[in-house]
């Protein structure tokens, strides 16, 4: 039963770690994303150490194994929740990209090359051309 309840702590403990990257991916700067890599080493630290022993454990009480599989349950709805914060903050970025890139072209030509909004063109409408 000892060893069940050290189970347990690593499976928290592993999911205390993604719940802290989660935060910081709900504003995903370039230092929250380099800082949340120190906590997803500790989880899947946390997790290389587990897999073995669950493997070659023997059987346990029906309560202890309830547990363990809620706690598993739990992990998994967090890494599909990290999942989808990375892949959203790649999107963002992605998409910052594109409009840094076209912003020497006329593509984004409102934009500065920071990202910040430009004075607008005026609209002169004395060269307007309108066919009909």
């Amino acid at each position: 039963m000892l060893n069940m309840n050290a189970e347990l702590g690593q499976i928290k403990a592993a999911r205390a770690s993604l719940q802290k990257f989660r935060l910081k991916l709900l504003r995903p700067s370039a230092a929250a994303l380099e800082s949340g890599s120190d906590d997803l080493l500790f989880a899947v630290e946390r997790l290389e150490r587990l897999e073995p022993v669950l493997r070659s454990r023997g059987p346990c009480s029906l309560a202890v194994e309830e547990a363990l599989r809620l706690e598993v349950a739990g992990l998994r709805r967090d890494l599909l929740q990290v999942n989808a914060l990375l892949q959203g903050a790649g999107s963002f970025y992605q998409g910052w990209s594109r409009l840094l890139g076209c912003a020497g072209d006329d593509g984004a030509a409102n934009y500065t090359a920071n990202g910040q909004p430009s004075a607008l063109f005026p609209n002169n409408t004395k060269n307007a051309v309108i066919h009909g």
